[in-house]
C-alpha cells in the first residue's frame, strides 16, 4: 500500500513548473496588482522557486502521512502548495481572502488543469475569509456551531486542517472562530511561530500549543518537518466531531423550537 503513495508529479517539476508561471504572473501584472508582493517577489527575485522549503517538507509530509484525506489550506495565499497537493492525488480546499492573490491561484490552478485534467475534481479554491468563507455563511451571521449543511465535505474527521505562513491582525472574534472550528477536523497542522502573529519567542510558540492543545485529543510538536520552522500537529478525531455534531444538532433544536414558539404566540 504504501508504495502507492509515491507522488505522481514530482514535487522537484512543480518546483520549476511553478516558478515560471509566478515569473510570468509578476512580469505580466506585476507584484502589487498579482498579490505576490514580497512574500512571493522574493521567491522570483532570489530564484528560490515555485514550492520553499516548508512547503515542500510539508507536502511530502501530508502525501505520505494521510492518504485519502482531504486538506482545508487557510490563508493558502495563491496555492502553491495546493498546488503540489493536489497534482498528488489529495483534494485540497484552499482558503484566500485577498482577492489579487485568488486571481493569481486560479491562473495557477488553471494552468495545472491544462496539464494534469484530473487536478480540477481535487483543487477547490474558495475566496472569503477562514472560516465563514468556508462554511457559506456571512460574517455577520456566522456562529462557530453552525454548520452551511450537514454534509459538508471539509467539516469531518477525514479532513486536515492547514495553516502555513498567516501573520495577519485578527479581530478577537475572527481568532475565536478559527478557534472553535478546530475540532471539527480529524487533524490540525499549523506553524507556531506564522499564526496570527508572529512569535519569534520560544515562550510564546508554547503558549500557543498549549492553549490549542487543551481541547486536542492529543498534540505534537514536528521539528523536523522544515528547519527553520515551528510546525505543531493536534489530533482532534471522532470524539470531537461526535460532540461538536450533537451541539449543532441540540441548538438547531433549541432554534427550531424558539421559532415554534414565536410563530405560535
Amino acid at each position: 500500500m504504501r508504495d502507492n503513495l509515491a507522488p505522481s508529479v514530482s514535487l522537484d517539476f512543480l518546483d520549476g513548473y511553478l516558478f515560471r508561471l509566478l515569473q510570468e504572473i509578476a512580469a505580466q501584472e506585476g507584484l502589487e496588482k498579482s498579490g505576490l508582493l514580497n512574500y512571493y517577489g522574493s521567491r522570483i527575485a532570489n530564484r528560490i522557486g515555485g514550492l520553499i522549503e516548508y512547503e515542500e517538507g510539508l507536502a511530502r509530509y501530508l502525501l505520505n502521512e494521510y492518504p485519502g484525506y482531504r486538506v482545508v489550506h487557510a490563508g493558502m495565499g495563491v496555492g502553491t502548495l495546493a498546488c503540489a497537493l493536489a497534482c498528488n492525488g489529495m483534494t485540497v480546499a484552499g482558503v484566500e481572502a485577498y482577492g489579487e492573490r485568488v486571481r493569481s491561484a486560479r491562473r495557477l490552478r488553471s494552468a495545472l488543469v491544462e496539464v494534469w485534467p484530473e487536478v480540477a475534481d481535487r483543487y477547490q479554491i474558495v475566496e472569503g475569509s477562514y472560516p465563514q468563507a468556508l462554511m457559506g455563511i456571512p460574517k455577520a451571521g456566522w456562529r462557530p456551531w453552525r454548520r452551511s449543511s450537514p454534509a459538508n465535505p471539509w467539516l469531518d474527521v477525514n479532513a486536515i486542517l492547514v495553516f502555513t505562513n498567516v501573520v495577519s491582525t485578527w479581530s478577537d472574534e475572527t481568532q475565536a472562530a478559527i478557534f472553535d472550528s478546530m475540532p471539527r477536523f480529524g487533524e490540525v497542522i499549523l506553524d507556531l511561530r506564522l499564526f496570527g502573529i508572529q512569535r519569534d519567542d520560544d515562550t510564546e510558540r508554547l503558549a500557543l500549543f498549549d492553549r490549542i492543545a487543551e481541547s486536542a485529543r492529543s498534540a505534537e510538536r514536528l521539528p523536523g518537518l522544515s528547519s527553520g520552522s515551528h510546525f505543531a500537529r493536534f489530533m482532534f478525531g471522532s470524539v470531537a466531531a461526535v460532540l461538536s455534531a450533537a451541539a449543532s444538532a441540540a441548538l438547531d433544536l433549541v432554534t427550531v423550537a424558539g421559532d415554534l414558539l414565536v410563530v405560535m404566540a
